[in-house]
């Protein structure tokens, strides 16, 4: 079996034993391998991006039958059969895993919230405690939260692609992203082996992964709920389900809210014509988002000093001083050899949790002092402890801060975006957008862009993809978050949607990490009043994060 290829080990799925339990109760048995090979590549004379069809006011297929039973904690699970394909809306069908935690008043209860929590690829059931956990006590009340994993990922059918005569397969470069020659060529070789092993040992679901499809399952569950119209909760690809669903089903929507923003028409198809030329991962910025969520958090760190701040005192130059000295070649340091790749996709994973930032600075002085012995950056923190506390704190806080664009959890995330997007169907255009994006986003651009390179030649049909247009007037105006210093979903996705749909409001976190979800009673307040009573924040409004980035 072919598990997932790490991208700095930047995690999508919720807390760890309540996600695996959730999913465990779930999950009805492996999926069967499948025969079919380039059969897989459909026709597009359907696809939506070639035609324009008019918006729906509900998906019309059977509506299932959801029989509840409490499967961990206080959540209660269920699992729903709908149409496989929705051209064939009463051919075969697949399974969706679904959890829901009940309101806590259910004489006040309004109806469900769903929500999601991005990758493509992280399980919406294990986010559903979290969501209750940080969206206020009056969400709690009003609303059943209710996660659907989308097809494809966590207990709903999940996309495994594995070869049953592994012999002579290509080694996978464990690495966040190829840096060298020699591992550029490794990993566009294990890229082909992927495409090549998915296409002829997967499961039907791999031809019916795009988001389209996963929003018109969610407006099914919530015909099969009762809810008149939906309220949604979206964080980072969420946020993308979440612009699909509501360019689709305009006329449905009760209360919307989009966290950590992807700009939905760089991921579809890109601008100007450049999807063919430009891949997915490098359209979004996200690069650049990381560049300026590390260097203003370096000028934070300067402003406040020692002993806020580890590495205070031209923070970014020894920054820069320890990445060069890692570009010419990896590094040992007490026993434990440094590769410039890790060391990157290290920084950006812990970039997502503000709480880690402290942390972080503290392991960048640590590389500081252990390079550069005749600067002591007094980091203190005893050597040879950095590093492996940083780590704890990453798996921490994405043990309970369950998002994130970039993961790759078997081969969902390739099924969902390649499925959903255009893409150069040249491998070596990875290669150009890689030198390109790194020089205009150092260190991270590479990074972000090699996460979608098994979208050259992905075998997954994406004739049922939505590609646009996304901009669309809601039944409900909708709320659009971003945190101005995202590492993930630069708040420029945030202020292109909120340009998209007409009458949105944009709500800011002046802050660092990725979404705004947790950080404070300014967003939870906002984020509550609008799905309780639909009251959109003012124009303009800026909220500061619970906490400064480096506490006193």
């Amino acid at each position: 079996m072919v598990g997932s290829r790490s991208s700095g080990c930047r995690m999508t799925i919720a807390t760890a034993a309540v996600a695996s339990l959730v999913a465990g109760a779930l999950v009805g048995g492996a999926t069967a391998a499948s025969t079919a090979a380039v059969a897989r590549q459909k026709s597009a004379t359907k696809s939506w991006s070639n035609v324009s069809r008019p918006a729906a006011r509900s998906v019309h297929a059977p509506v299932p039958t959801l029989r509840w039973r409490r499967c961990v904690g206080r959540l209660q699970c269920a699992r729903a059969k709908v149409p496989l394909d929705y051209d064939h809306p009463h051919g075969r069908t697949t399974t969706l895993a679904i959890a829901r935690e009940k309101a806590s008043d259910p004489a006040r209860r309004i109806g469900t919230l769903f929500v999601n929590p991005g990758g493509p690829g992280g399980s919406a059931t294990g986010f559903v405690s979290y969501v209750a956990q940080h969206l206020g006590r009056r969400t709690r009340q009003r609303f059943d939260i209710v996660g659907v994993d989308p097809r494809g990922v966590g207990g709903s059918a999940e996309l495994v692609c594995h070869d049953p005569t592994p012999r002579g397969a290509p080694r996978q470069l464990h690495r966040p992203f190829p840096y060298t020659v020699g591992e550029i060529g490794r990993w566009l070789r294990f890229d082909a082996y992927l495409d090549h092993i998915c296409a002829v040992h997967s499961s039907p679901i791999l031809d019916h992964m795009s988001t389209a499809d996963t929003a018109r399952d969610m407006d099914l569950v919530r015909q099969a709920l009762g809810d008149r119209k939906l309220t949604y909760y979206g964080l980072s690809y969420g946020t993308y389900l979440g612009a699909t669903y509501a360019a689709m089903f305009p006329d449905n929507i009760r209360a919307m809210v989009v966290d950590g923003v992807l700009d939905p028409v760089a991921w579809a198809t890109g601008r100007h014509g450049n999807g063919r030329k430009v891949p997915l991962t490098s359209r979004l910025r996200s690069g650049t988002g990381a560049w300026l969520a590390l260097t203003s958090a370096f000028a934070e760190c300067d402003r406040v000093g020692r002993p806020r701040c580890a590495l205070a005192g031209q923070a970014a130059s020894k920054w820069e001083q320890v990445i060069e000295r890692l570009r010419s070649g990896p590094a040992t340091i007490q026993g434990f050899t440094y590769q410039y790749s890790y060391v990157v996709g290290l920084v950006l994973t812990a970039m997502y949790s503000r709480a880690v930032y402290p942390a972080l600075m503290r392991v960048i002085a640590f590389f500081y002092e252990s390079l550069f012995p005749s600067h002591k950056a007094e980091s203190q923190l005893e050597p040879g402890r950095a590093v492996r506390s940083l780590n704890a704190l990453i798996d921490e806080s994405h043990a309970t801060r369950p998002y994130g664009f970039g993961a790759r959890h078997l081969a969902s995330f390739d099924g969902i975006a390649c499925s959903d997007s255009v893409n150069p169907s040249d491998p070596k255009a990875w290669i150009a957008a890689a030198h390109h994006t790194d020089r205009v986003s150092p260190w991270f651009g590479a990074d972000w862009t090699w996460a979608s390179s098994a979208c050259a030649a992905w075998p997954g049909s994406s004739a049922d993809a939505f590609r646009g247009p996304f901009k669309v007037k809601t039944s409900t105006p909708v709320l659009v978050v971003g945190n101005a210093n995202d590492p993930a979903t630069p708040i420029s996705g945030a202020r292109r949607l909120n340009g998209l749909l007409a009458g949105s409001r944009l709500l800011t976190l002046d802050g660092w990490g990725h979404g705004a979800l947790g950080e404070g009673r300014c967003p939870t307040r906002v984020m509550q009043r609008y799905l309780v009573h639909r009251r959109l924040p003012v124009e303009g409004k800026v909220c500061r994060p619970a906490t400064q980035l480096f506490p006193r």
